[in-house]
This record gives C-alpha cells, structure tokens and sequence, in this order.
C-alpha cells in the first residue's frame, strides 16, 4: 500500500519545493518531493497520487521525459509542468506532451490554488466516471 499523498512535488529548487509544499499544507494536501525524474519514477506515493507539480528543467532526466514516463504509466494523473524557462515553446511541447496545465515561474499562492483546486477537481471526476 502506497503512502498517503495527494500531491507529489518535484523539483530540484528547495526554496519552490518549500514554498509549494507550504501553501498546498495549508489546504490541507499531504504532500510529497523529490528532487529529480528518478527520485520522483521511483517514489512510492507517484502510484496513488492525485496530481504531480513538475519542473520542467530536472537535473539528469528532464521534466518533460519525466511528465511521458509518468502520463505512460497513469494515463488520467493531473500533472502540471512549472518553469523558470517559460515560452510558448515549452508550453506548446509539455501540453502535446500530455501536461494537463502549464504554470511558468514566479507564480503566487493565488494562482498556484487556483489550478491546484481545479487539476484535482478534474481529476476527482474522472476517478467517479472511471469507478462507476
């Protein structure tokens, strides 16, 4: 049995995971980290997980490499790609890629709950229609 976690967290900037997993705590998410494509594959709560926040630039493996492994394995996860890096380039490739939103860096506390609460809305009724 996998641990609880509603939200797993990766990126390689402790003060973004740190921020994230504060203003996520205060919505009352249990939330997870790692900081690499790797740590994140391999980390027990990705299997039963409600919504991934990745970074787009990992260290070693990419984030978008990680989004397609992660997408493969559960096809209907929320996952939101973040970056430092934003363009309507990167925006374009991590949507075809199956990234289920985009938030480039600086983001606020509004607009991080702001997606968070509607990705995990999304993805609760999917679960109903996928259950009944």
């Amino acid at each position: 049995m996998s641990p609880r976690c509603d939200v797993l967290v990766v990126d390689d900037e402790p003060v973004v995971v740190d921020a994230i997993r504060m203003v996520l705590a205060d919505e009352g998410l249990a939330v997870a980290t790692a900081a690499d494509a790797e740590t994140a594959l391999a980390h027990p709560c990705l299997d039963g997980c409600r919504l991934v926040i990745c970074d787009l630039m990992l260290p070693g493996r990419s984030g978008l490499e990680a989004l397609q492994a992660m997408r493969a394995r559960r096809p209907r996860l929320g996952i939101v790609m973040i970056t430092g890096n934003a363009t309507p380039a990167n925006e374009d490739l991590v949507l075809a890629a199956g990234a289920t939103a985009y938030l480039p860096k600086p983001f606020d506390a509004s607009e991080l709950l702001t997606l968070v609460r509607h990705v995990l809305a999304q993805s609760d009724v999917a679960g109903e229609e996928r259950e009944s």
